[in-house]
């Protein structure tokens, strides 16, 4: 049964779908118990990974006889370990993901953020869901614990900008071991912050990815000429302004080009980048947009 704490598009259809998902590293990593990731372990794992010689003591069970038939020498096979991996979701819940009033970005965030949580529950990793600033969730490991994130996100108050940014090294301080990352934000803040931001993380030899999710008034307003006053939603500053097609023009470009600096940014530094419309149909970018990006498979 779906806790009414979840956000409404978490059906019992959506979980099934997510059900059948896994969390895709580029590379393997340390864990701390079996799970659902090759790891840099040997063992007895069930994927193959090469052959050593036998020696005394080996399980005979694990001896390549057709091997020795063709070289008339012993060799055992060996396996890759599976095990889990650390996942951790950095959510911007700073003000500005809480524009437009509909809440509307600030909801996709947060269903992004438990969809890849519940992935990561299902193949029995270690979860850590943090707002850097305001909130820092401890590590589990349950699908059980997916109602309890969703609670404590709702009952979130709005972070203070600065907090955000310095509360991301309190939340690396706690990374254990190498693993994923998500980062979960707008990222409508001064590039610099966003480098600073992006060095915590690499820092820890995380596998990064950054998902930004941006409002459809934001990536295509439609503004009426006419006399506006913009209120900052994370300071407070007003600012007058004369709504006209050459000022929404102006606004798109700069857009655009702080979305190319973002994306350059994230290439150079090996870090994997997606972009979700508030609007778009959560199950259609999970399902297609984040498996066609590799982040899931």
């Amino acid at each position: 049964m779906v806790s009414a704490s979840l956000p409404e598009s978490f059906t019992p259809s959506y979980l099934r779908q997510l059900e059948l998902l896994r969390l895709r590293a580029r590379r393997a990593f340390l864990g701390s118990r079996q799970g659902g990731h090759l790891s840099l372990k040997k063992g007895h794992g069930i994927e193959f990974s090469d052959y050593r010689k036998y020696e005394l003591g080996d399980n005979p069970r694990h001896i390549d006889w057709g091997l020795y038939g063709r070289s008339e020498r012993l060799y055992v096979k060996r396996f890759q370990e599976e095990q889990d991996i650390g996942v951790v979701l950095l959510l911007d819940g700073t003000a500005s993901m809480r524009v437009p009033e509909s809440g509307i970005k600030w909801l996709r965030a947060k269903e992004l953020a438990l969809s890849l949580a519940y992935v990561g529950f299902m193949q029995r990793d270690t979860v850590r869901l943090v707002c850097p600033g305001g909130y820092y969730g401890s590590r589990v490991t349950s699908p059980s614990a997916l109602y309890r994130l969703a609670d404590d996100l709702e009952q979130l108050p709005p972070i203070q900008p600065q907090a955000f940014i310095s509360g991301v090294s309190r939340a690396m301080s706690m990374v254990r071991f190498p693993g994923l990352a998500f980062v979960l934000s707008d990222f409508l803040y001064p590039f610099e912050q966003v480098e600073s931001l992006f060095r915590e993380l690499r820092a820890k030899n995380l596998d990064v990815c950054a998902l930004q999710v941006l409002s459809h008034s934001e990536i295509d307003p439609d503004f009426a000429s006419r006399d506006l006053l913009l209120v900052d939603s994370e300071t407070g500053r007003e600012l007058p302004l004369v709504m006209s097609e050459s000022v929404r023009k102006e606004y798109l470009y700069r857009l655009h080009q702080h979305n190319l600096k973002l994306e350059d940014f994230f290439r150079s530094s090996g870090v994997r980048f997606l972009r979700s419309e508030a609007q778009q149909e959560l199950h259609e970018f999970v399902q297609i947009h984040l498996a066609q990006s590799g982040l899931l498979t």
